[in-house]
């Protein structure tokens, strides 16, 4: 590992000695006019202002600044504003100076009369812009945003701009996104990590504590407008856990006037149909999204287990095939209200539905000194139906001061889920011998409440503080039953069924303080404090779990400007993750009988340490590169452990068993080529150490692992672009075991047409393989197993887009509005429902 760090160092080193001999402005990710600096004398000059919108008051991010000389009318030096607004132009020489501040859909406007000692330091204040008055009798594009954005505080996936994304799902865009893993199940790592949250817009949805990897499938792709990772939360944020954050931006239109798109997808495994409409006037705004899609992926997996010391097995052999099939809808409203040039209103509603179900044919045989002694063969058919919604109401005050802001924000969240499972099983005469059914009906409930206050101080010093209420609620009721022999009625059986109810009030309050020192450093300090009190309920058992904890947790953050747009950072954090639902329900999932996975109600939070340096550079020709060297460890991780019973049974439970660490680095870097292209990779390399010394689990696992992605595009004429993404899992460990290596590959072309407001895109995946095969193992004093799972993910997929109506000035674009984001609780991908 040492070696790894020592090379991964020597990288960021290289790329900052090649970046900085080449003179540079700061780039904006999205670009704007450039402007060429003319050779002129340095000083020790400070000129500094701030660029907002005139109507909406809101920062404008990318501005770009030009200084210029009076006497000679010349450009002399430029550089863009950052994410807040603000820009500073340093080292300038004593004279007279105007500048020009302009951006794409608005007014340039000039600062004249800008008079400047050897020493001086002028802020010229808030420059206010003007929207363009033009309007467009089109729909055009107005600039053209890089695929990655690195920015302050996160990075930015741009999906919208990856032919590859067309007619897919999150699930598929989430691959592309630097730093991300997503296994051939659905489920989701961050740097190798699966302790994050996902948030849409902003917000969280209960949908996401039932089952994550379900709910990525149901977001249909072309609904995505670009994925923000986090990895660092502030304080502000809710306490995230071992990894970081995931938000999925989708796609909304505040222009004026009426105007959309739709479109349609046709692929032999995944096919679906998404839309757009939105409608602006004066102070209000409708948007509305709708989206619908169809999975059907077959199945095939093989398993052998050998047992050591269980009476009557040593062998298992286990053959299933079968299919995934399904349909999900999608529905978004939102209304926002301009109440004053200052204060605004917004609401919104976002429902989602989906009928599922997995139907698989699996033969088990068990062999004991090399003859079978027992074979069935059990007909499945798992179904889930479930049926989603978050409601929200925000409200947002702007004051005299820029950046002075107070939000209350409101939310509503809902997720019901029923899961039936109904299993014939044939004896090794191929008899029908009984007849299973399994039944869950749960929901999950989010009630939340947040009021947010931002306040600036001279010198660019900002205060943030608030408090929270979340208030949680899940349920869950299931039953077990069986009928034996098969023409028996079904009977109940007590032990394995119960109604499971469970609260979680979580209360906090946070405050952050951001300043800068000599001119070079910045700071970000902040704390947050949070009381969790949880209380649980098995109604039939008469049994209950109740826990009260507080936590402080506090977030530390310094980065320093370089020269030639290059950046150094460091990140401290310490985070807690409680487990969701799909950890806690004590549902048994006995798809297949003899590995069964069950919830822990009594799973505790975990609390992480994590530490980042970071390097990022960009240069005006379009080439970024930005690397970290990152470690987070924490103590009582939840994990999973999977343990035979007597009976050779193997049981997967969840456990605060585990010591999790990692360290390692991750590189990303991206460039144009021959003018219309653009191509970028990102490689992830960490080592993992995996630590239970518990009376349930006495293990230790560790591996070196690494994640690379390749994406590269280019723009052909007359309309014609082409995408080409690839990537590459190594094999991952796991406490008692590990999953072997896995690639993927896609490609897509695009015709614009109907004077680009239409499209056709094409889009093949895996052409070359008719499945993806991956091969898991655990192993523990009793029991070995080998898993072989095929994904059959090749498809052919062709597409077709729409757009409509008509776009208005960017002067009346609503101000940005404040959202709640709930990103504190663990999931375990795809659960036990």
């Amino acid at each position: 590992m040492r070696n790894v760090l020592l090379l991964a160092t020597a990288g960021v080193l290289a790329a900052h000695i090649t970046l900085a001999q080449t003179p540079q402005n700061r780039p904006a990710p999205a670009p704007a006019p450039t402007v060429a600096p003319q050779t002129a004398p340095k000083g020790n000059g400070k000129i500094s202002g701030v660029v907002l919108d005139e109507t909406g008051r809101k920062p404008v991010e990318f501005a770009t600044i030009s200084l210029v000389e009076k006497s000679s009318g010349k450009t002399v030096d430029g550089t863009v504003t950052d994410y807040k607004g603000k820009f500073s132009l340093v080292r300038v020489a004593a004279g007279q100076y105007r500048l020009s501040i302009s951006f794409l859909g608005y007014e340039t406007s000039v600062v004249d009369n800008i008079s400047l000692g050897n020493k001086d330091e002028v802020n010229i204040g808030v420059v206010s812009l003007k929207g363009g008055a033009k309007k467009l009798e089109e729909v055009a594009v107005v600039g053209d945003k890089l695929l990655i954005e690195d920015k302050v505080d996160r990075l930015v996936y741009n999906a919208e701009k990856d032919l590859t994304n067309v007619g897919g799902t999150a699930s598929d865009v989430l691959k592309k996104v630097p730093g991300l893993t997503v296994d051939l199940e659905g489920n989701v790592a961050l740097r190798g990590s699966s302790n994050l949250r996902v948030l849409i817009n902003n917000k969280p949805s209960a949908v996401m504590a039932t089952s994550l990897a379900d709910a990525l499938q149901q977001i249909p792709s072309d609904q995505i407008k670009s994925v923000e990772v986090i990895t660092s939360p502030s304080a502000k944020y809710d306490a995230e856990g071992t990894a970081g954050i995931i938000n999925i931006i989708t796609k909304k239109n505040s222009l004026q006037g009426l105007n959309g798109n739709v479109s349609g997808s046709y692929g032999t495994r995944l096919s679906n149909l998404t839309g757009n409409v939105n409608y602006r006037k004066g102070k209000i705004g409708v948007n509305t999204a709708f989206g619908q899609n169809w999975r059907n992926n077959p199945m095939e997996s093989t398993r052998e287990t050998v047992y050591s010391g269980i009476p009557g097995i040593d062998r298992l052999s286990q053959t299933m095939e079968g299919k995934r099939e399904g349909e999900f809808q999608m529905l978004q409203v939102g209304v926002d209200y301009e109440l004053s040039k200052k204060s605004s209103l917004a609401a919104g509603l976002r429902m989602q539905s989906g009928e599922f179900a997995y139907i698989t044919t699996q033969t088990s045989s068990s062999y004991l000194g090399g003859e079978m002694t027992r074979r069935n063969t059990r007909f499945n058919r798992n179904e889930f139906d479930a049926l989603n919604y978050d409601l929200n109401l925000d409200f947002s005050r702007q004051f005299a001061k820029p950046g002075q802001e107070l939000s209350v924000l409101g939310l509503l969240s809902r997720s019901n889920r029923e899961n039936f499972s109904f299993a014939e099983v044939y004896n090794r005469d191929q008899q029908l011998a009984l007849r299973e059914q399994n039944l869950n009906d749960a929901f999950n409930m989010e009630k939340t409440l947040q009021v947010d206050y931002s306040h600036p101080f001279k010198n660019k010093h900002v205060l943030e503080v608030g408090t929270k209420a979340i208030l949680r609620s899940a349920e869950s009721d299931y039953q077990f039953m069986v009928a034996e022999p098969a023409s028996a009625p079904f009977l109940k059986i007590p032990s394995r069924s119960d109604v499971f109810a469970y609260d979680q009030n979580v209360g906090a309050a946070y405050a952050s303080y951001e300043f800068s020192l000599l001119k070079k450093y910045n700071f970000k300090l902040g704390t947050r404090y949070e009381h969790t009190k949880v209380d649980g309920d098995f109604r039939s058992t008469e049994t209950s779990v109740k826990q009260h904890y507080n936590n402080f947790i506090p977030n530390v953050a310094i980065s320093r400007a370089l020269k030639n747009n290059q950046t150094v950072k460091f990140n401290y954090t310490k985070r807690i993750q409680r487990p969701q639902l799909g950890l806690l329900n004590p549902f048994e999932n006995r798809t297949d009988t003899f590995n069964i996975q069950v919830g822990n109600p009594n799973l505790r939070a975990e609390i992480t340490h994590a530490y980042e340096l970071g390097y990022s550079a960009f240069s005006k020709s379009g080439t970024s590169v930005n690397a970290t060297l990152f470690w987070r460890q924490t103590n009582n991780s939840i994990e999973a452990y999977t343990l035979p019973n007597q009976e050779g049974v193997n049981y997967t439970r969840f456990g605060n068993i585990g010591r999790n660490a990692s360290y390692g680095a991750n590189v990303f870097a991206s460039t144009k080529f021959l003018e219309k292209g653009n191509v970028s990779g990102n490689l992830n390399v960490y080592q993992l150490d995996l630590e239970s010394r518990t009376s349930e689990l006495n293990a230790t696992n560790s591996s070196l692992m690494f994640h690379a992605n390749l994406n590269a595009s280019y723009a052909f004429n007359k309309g014609i672009s082409a995408q080409l993404f690839s990537l590459y899992n190594s094999r991952r460990v796991t406490l008692q075991g590990k999953a072997s290596a896995f690639a993927m590959y896609s490609f897509a072309v695009k015709k614009d047409i109907l004077q680009k407001n239409g499209s056709i895109s094409v889009g093949v995946e895996n052409p070359f393989s008719a499945s993806l095969k991956q091969r898991t193992t655990f192993q523990t004093a009793s029991a070995e197993q080998v898993s072989t799972q095929y994904m059959y993910n090749r498809q052919v997929r062709i597409s077709a887009n729409y757009k409509f109506g008509k776009m208005a000035s960017a002067k009346n674009q609503p101000k940005r509005k404040k959202k709640i984001n709930n990103d504190d609780a663990k999931s375990d991908g795809d659960s036990n429902g």
